[in-house]
């Protein structure tokens, strides 16, 4: 009797699965399917079909795409200026013929970059995107072809216009479906310097390489870290950052008159032992004198090294309020403490005030912002230092 009764049971399941079937589940779609209005060509046909003649015909003679398939790069960002644009600096399609490959090379290397970043995205930055392009150098000091210097750029968005490097330029990007072009209308100049040789060329910023000079001194008698003048150059030690460089009218607003005030205020104290404060930070002492530059450099020094790229152009000072007292990094115990941007920035008609926290000295106006260098950006101040 119970197996009857369970070839009847089994024999009503099996009709029941014979009378579901797969569209007696399904809901009818209402309305009309949306069209894709999308990019629908990658980035390569997408440059074969513009007219960037000059931007094409370097490419083809670098064989960029045999690069990009050697790189494996999926998606990427051209940067590409218009022939009009490469006809102001000298550079057309006639001229490409008799160019070497090697300059072709770096030309264009630094008009690509290996990640994407489109048009959309870019208009929700707050501030610059750290990018890194193709050219890459194994020739300054301690960098090597497994580890080479890589040269960045840095994009974003403000007040409508496509902003790299804190220069604006028009906003034109290409979409496609694997990368953007944007069509510029300039050519862009990859860094020949870095800070140092630029400020010890400067005879306006004789006080503060002369500063900086003094300060190493104090620091190397008395066997301690910290070199400043080392930060300012290109070395695999140290990241980009950013530098708030005072002339030298700036010092002498200051009360720093002649270069022996400067040697006089270096000597105000001893330098001292390092040691670990209350919450166990372990804590490098400065210079009389370095202490009052130590903001300029965002607190970076030998002792507390640009360990990642903190580079910050016009834009991010007016745009990013976050900047203002920003923690650079979180600090750990038996290690340097927490680091902090210790700068508030604003904007007035167009001019950046920066200040430092807890002064009762006034704003100081950038009068030059977005020097570039192979190490990082300088923006210069001329009316006083950020601290007595």
């Amino acid at each position: 009797m119970k197996r009857q009764y369970f070839i009847y049971t089994f024999a009503l399941f099996l009709l029941f699965l014979s009378a579901c079937r797969l569209e007696d589940a399904q809901v009818a779609p209402l309305g009309k399917p949306l069209e894709y209005a999308g990019p629908t060509r990658k980035i390569r046909e997408l440059l074969d079909s513009t007219n960037l003649t000059v931007y094409k015909a370097i490419w083809k003679k670098v064989n960029m795409d045999s690069v990009i398939t050697d790189g494996a790069l999926q998606a990427y960002t051209l940067l590409a200026p218009t022939d009009e644009s490469f006809a102001k600096a000298g550079i057309t399609v006639d001229k490409i013929n008799d160019m070497p490959v090697a300059d072709l090379d770096t030309l264009l290397f630094y008009h690509v970059l290996d990640s994407w970043i489109s048009g959309d995205q870019l208009k929700k930055l707050t501030g610059s995107n750290n990018m890194r392009s193709l050219l890459r150098r194994t020739d300054l000091p301690g960098f090597y072809s497994n580890d080479p210097y890589i040269y960045a750029q840095y994009l974003g968005y403000h007040d409508g216009k496509l902003m790299i490097n804190g220069k604006p330029y028009t906003l034109k990007p290409l979409e496609a479906i694997n990368g953007t072009i944007y069509v510029l209308d300039a050519v862009l100049n990859k860094p020949e310097q870095d800070m140092y040789d630029y400020l010890l060329s400067k005879p306006e910023f004789s006080y503060l390489m002369e500063a900086f000079r003094i300060s190493d001194s104090i620091y190397q008698s008395a066997w301690k870290q910290p070199q400043i003048t080392k930060l300012l150059m290109t070395t695999s030690e140290n990241k980009s950052f950013t530098l708030f460089a005072p002339t030298n009218r700036a010092f002498q607003q200051s009360g720093f008159n002649t270069v022996d005030d400067l040697r006089q205020r270096a000597l105000r104290y001893e330098v001292g032992y390092s040691y670990y404060d209350d919450n166990m930070y372990y804590v490098s002492p400065t210079t009389s004198l370095d202490s009052v530059l130590s903001v300029n450099h965002l607190d970076f020094n030998a002792a507390m090294k640009p360990t990642y790229p903190l580079v910050l152009f016009s834009n991010d000072l007016t745009d990013n309020a976050m900047l203002s007292g920003f923690q650079i990094r979180p600090g750990a115990t038996y290690h340097e403490g927490p680091q902090f941007i210790r700068l508030a920035f604003t904007n007035n008609a167009g001019s950046i005030l920066v200040k430092q926290f807890n002064t009762p000295l006034p704003a100081r106006k950038l009068v030059t912002t977005d020097l570039l260098f192979r190490n990082g950006v300088i923006h210069v101040i001329d009316d006083g230092l950020f601290m007595p």
